[in-house]
C-alpha cells in the first residue's frame, strides 16, 4: 500500500466538474440534482482502503450533524480492485451504518470524475458551496489509523465556517491515504 497526499489542480472558488454517476443500487445521481442542499461534500473513496475505513465514524457524524450537506462518495476503484467491487459497495454502506437519504456512494467506473476533480488518494475529500465551487481541498481530521484518536476534526469546522457564509480558510491541509488504482 502506498501512502498518497492529496493534490488537485481544481482551484478555490473554482465551479466543480459536474457528473452524472450511478449509486452501487443503480439509480443515476448527478450534482445538479443536489441544487437543495447547503453543499455538497465530494469524497472519494473505496470499501478496501484503511484510511478511508479509520475516516468512516467521521463521515457518518458529519452526515448525523450536518443534514443540510450532501455526501458523495465516489468510489473510482471499482472497476481495478475485487475489494472496491459495486457488490461490496452495499456490504460497506450496511457495516458502517453509512445509509441515509443524503449520503451517496457512487461508482465511477471510467475513473473520469476522479481524473477531473485530481483525485489522488482514498479518501480525497473536496466540500462545494451551495453554488458548487470549491470551498475546501482538505482531509477530514486529523486520524490517520484505526487506533488514533481525532483531535482536531477539520472538515467539521470547515462546514461550520462555510454555512456561515465566511470566507473559505486560507489552510487547506491535505488528505492522506491509499493511491486510486487507476485503470
Amino acid at each position: 500500500m502506498s501512502l498518497k497526499q492529496s493534490d488537485s489542480e481544481l482551484e478555490i472558488g473554482e465551479t466543480a466538474p459536474k457528473f452524472e454517476l450511478e449509486n452501487y443500487k443503480g439509480e443515476k445521481v448527478n450534482l445538479e440534482d443536489l441544487n437543495n442542499y447547503d453543499g455538497v461534500l465530494v469524497v472519494f473513496m473505496c470499501n478496501h482502503c484503511p484510511y478511508v475505513k479509520a475516516q468512516t465514524e467521521e463521515l457518518r457524524k458529519l452526515d448525523d450533524e450536518f443534514q443540510s450537506i450532501a455526501i458523495v462518495a465516489i468510489n473510482p476503484n471499482a472497476e481495478t480492485h475485487p475489494g472496491d467491487s459495486v457488490d461490496k459497495m452495499k456490504d460497506f454502506m450496511e457495516e458502517n451504518d453509512l445509509e441515509s437519504e443524503h449520503f451517496y456512494y457512487l461508482v465511477d467506473e471510467e475513473q473520469q470524475v476522479a481524473e477531473e476533480y485530481g483525485a489522488t488518494c482514498t479518501p480525497d475529500p473536496f466540500l462545494l458551496d451551495w453554488r458548487h465551487r470549491l470551498y475546501y481541498h482538505g482531509r477530514l481530521n486529523d486520524k490517520m489509523g484505526p487506533d488514533q484518536e481525532v483531535e482536531e476534526r477539520d472538515m467539521k469546522n470547515v462546514l461550520e465556517d462555510m454555512l456561515k457564509r465566511r470566507e473559505p480558510p486560507k489552510e487547506q491541509k491535505p488528505s492522506q491515504g491509499c493511491s486510486i488504482k487507476w485503470d
